[in-house]
């Protein structure tokens, strides 16, 4: 055993078999002198570290729950953290931590006075008062304002800090602190009373810390275990076995193993249907990053501030590293030209990915069949994990005949749909419905939400706004939204809008600034005041493009801000990411051909590339995007291409789906995507 500086080989765990040859007693290889700097930190800085918790949080379990998950990932990495360092790599990843609770959670519910961790102290019943209007008013304000009143004033960060680490304008950091102290100007007169976090008993942070990472080693050595069990398994059984006096027999699971082994994945749907789908690529250690490099003279770099560059050719393979497979469902395509599954259900497309795994997809094949008599056509769920589809609700029926589907948007759990009347209709109307879900329960509050002679083209939804543009063509447009629940009249946003997106409270459209020439300008503006009735938005972004050029896709969440530009009708392109938290923007060269969804969850971003248009049948190849440092797991970027030939992709949360064709055969594969790559 390697034997390290200041330390013996009694200090450390072994991982050897016992003489007697019992079973491994598996122990994480730590010396003694890191586990008392790592003690140390967490008697210096754990209350720190539980005072901020706390206040992002507003409830004492909640935090002290953040703080464990905060030290075990530091403990985990503790020797990589540079001397001097660690209290500001520990509240960065408490902070990223809580940032993603914020996108995938609710509305926080902060606790009143009674729950307050106050250690027992005399009356003083003035400050209780004021500390119980305090959280009180905190828990009226929208989720954004509360935000930046407790970074600005509670953690007493600056605002363009504040902005940086929400990922937003300081004009709007300062507009929502003003909007939130206006509300809050009551009781915040005094000076807010510093939480007393509890005490930490360093010994036991430190033993969940190594437990934490003892758990983790042992299911990696029981996992290539188990591995190696069933790779044995496969050889002895998958073939016939010449027993004495009996001949050759199939043992019990060979038939099993055999297909698993000659045939791919299975999706137990069916019988077999042929060869199986691009496997991912499983090496013994992760791949190393897409090669970058420095932005040189004659780059492209848009409006984005130092970027480093990335070239799509570079791309490595995805690998099980990046994806934890859980599902591959086969099909083939039916009588009129759509895939389905080998019981006849629509195999989904990935582009209506929900965050909980669910994929919205629309069932319509009989309004493409010769049979006048059959029209029925719905928009459907289907479960993770390859559970069979249930219907969520029909399409709608217009002039006695059944409306076609023409685009989908999904977010949370809230998905926002569009509908065109079929031809003959008069006046033939466009219609935009909207539906959540809350486990198996589907709601609707209004239907249709709009009805317009207009066509609508792009679609995007917050949780509590609907977003379309309309216009007689896709070049005459304007955008609008309106609540999901219909109360009120749609407020028009902006007009020439080529591309649009939204999360779970804020939008980004881009706006063509009206103009000729061989160079125009396209604006990138935020609209994060919706619910609180903003129409007008911020201009991020100002960026110079040529005539025959436009932002084609827009993608946003908590961390980035991503977009396309890319030649009118395919052409050689590029994406733009902005770190919406730090300074890690990038540019990705793009090939030549037309980019579709475009999507973002966290840092990181998936797109497909039409990459052969002039083609019959243009190959898809699809991309999945690390696009910073809390994502990758290295100071750069990095980009790893779906497995197949021709491959679309989404992602929502930490859920990703891609649909691979080849021919008439189709696989859905969906897994759930390792958020932070470990790179040793």
């Amino acid at each position: 055993m390697r034997q390290e500086s200041g330390a013996t080989v009694s200090d450390f765990g072994t991982s050897m078999p016992p003489e007697d040859g019992g079973p491994h007693d598996v122990r994480v290889e730590v010396s003694r002198d890191r586990d008392a700097e790592f003690t140390a930190f967490v008697r210096e800085s754990g209350a720190y570290l539980q005072r901020t918790a706390y206040l992002l949080c507003g409830d004492r379990h909640r935090a002290e729950e953040l703080v464990q998950s905060t030290f075990e990932r530091v403990y985990r990495t503790w020797a990589k953290v540079r001397p001097g360092t660690q209290r500001a790599y520990a509240r960065q990843i408490l902070v990223n931590l809580r940032i993603d609770g914020w996108r995938h959670g609710r509305r926080e519910i902060f606790p009143g006075d009674d729950n307050l961790p106050i250690a027992a102290t005399p009356d003083h019943v003035g400050r209780v008062a004021l500390r119980d209007e305090l959280v009180r008013g905190l828990a009226q304000l929208p989720a954004r304002q509360r935000k930046v009143v407790v970074l600005r004033h509670l953690l007493d960060l600056p605002e363009a800090e504040v902005a940086r680490e929400l990922g937003i304008a300081v004009g709007t950091a300062k507009a929502a602190n003003s909007r939130g102290l206006a509300r809050l100007r009551d009781v915040l007169r005094a000076s807010a009373e510093a939480v007393e976090p509890p005490e930490l008993d360093e010994s036991v942070v430190l033993d969940r810390s190594r437990a934490a990472l003892r758990r983790r080693r042992t299911g990696q050595a029981v996992g290539a275990a188990c591995t190696t069990l069933l790779l044995a398994l496969g050889v002895l059984t998958r073939g016939p076995v010449e027993l004495p006096w009996v001949g050759p027999v199939v043992l019990p699971g060979g038939q099993l193993i055999t297909s698993l082994f000659d045939a791919g994945p299975t999706d137990g749907l069916g019988p077999h249907l042929g060869p199986g789908n691009t496997p991912l690529e499983c090496p013994g250690r992760l791949p190393d990053p897409t090669p970058t490099r420095a932005a040189e003279p004659g780059d492209d770099i848009g409006p984005l501030d130092d970027p480093v560059m990335v070239d799509a050719a570079d791309t490595r393979a995805l690998t099980c590293h990046d994806v934890n497979v859980e599902a591959v469902t086969g099909g083939t395509l039916d009588g009129v030209g759509l895939p389905v599954t080998a019981n006849g259900e629509p195999l989904p497309e990935p582009h209506g990915i929900a965050h909980t795994g669910k994929i919205w997809h629309f069932s319509y094949a009989e309004l493409l069949d010769d049979d006048e008599e059959t029209d029925a056509a719905y928009i459907q769920t289907r479960t993770w994990a390859g559970n069979a589809s249930r219907s969520a609700s029909s399409l709608t029926h217009y002039q006695g005949r059944r409306v076609f589907p023409t685009g989908l948007a999904v977010t949370g759990d809230r998905v926002v749909w569009s509908e065109r009347a079929a031809e003959g209709t008069s006046p033939r109307r466009s219609f935009l419905r909207t539906e959540s879900v809350s486990g198996e329960s589907v709601t609707t509050l209004i239907d249709p939400l709009v009805s317009t002679e207009e066509r609508l083209w792009l679609l995007a939804t917050t949780e509590d706004r609907a977003l379309w543009t309309a216009g007689a063509t896709r070049d005459d447009t304007r955008l609008f939204a309106t609540t999901h629940d219909g109360d009120g009249t749609p407020t028009e946003l902006a007009e020439g809008v080529t591309a649009l997106a939204a999360d779970d409270d804020e939008a980004v459209a881009a706006v063509l600034v009206p103009g000729t020439g061989p160079i125009r300008v396209t604006t990138i503006r935020l609209f994060d005041d919706l619910a609180g009735g903003g129409s007008f938005g911020t201009d991020l972004f100002e960026i110079e493009h040529a005539s025959s050029a436009e932002v084609t896709q827009l993608a946003i969440s908590d961390d980035v801000i991503a977009w396309t530009v890319v030649p009118v009708g395919g052409g050689t392109g590029a994406l733009y990411v902005h770190d919406r938290l730090g300074d890690g923007d990038s540019v990705v060269q793009l090939p030549d051909g037309i980019v579709t969804d475009l999507s973002a969850s966290g840092s990181l971003v998936s797109w497909t590339s039409s990459t052969d248009t002039a083609a019959e049948s243009p190959a898809d190849v699809s991309y999945l995007y690390r696009a910073t440092a809390s994502a990758s797991g290295y100071d750069g970027p990095d980009l790893a291409r779906f497995p197949g030939g021709s491959v679309t992709a989404s992602l929502a949360g930490d859920r990703t789906a891609w649909f691979e064709e080849a021919g008439t055969r189709q696989w859905l594969v969906e897994g759930a995507i390792v958020p932070v790559l470990e790179r040793g």
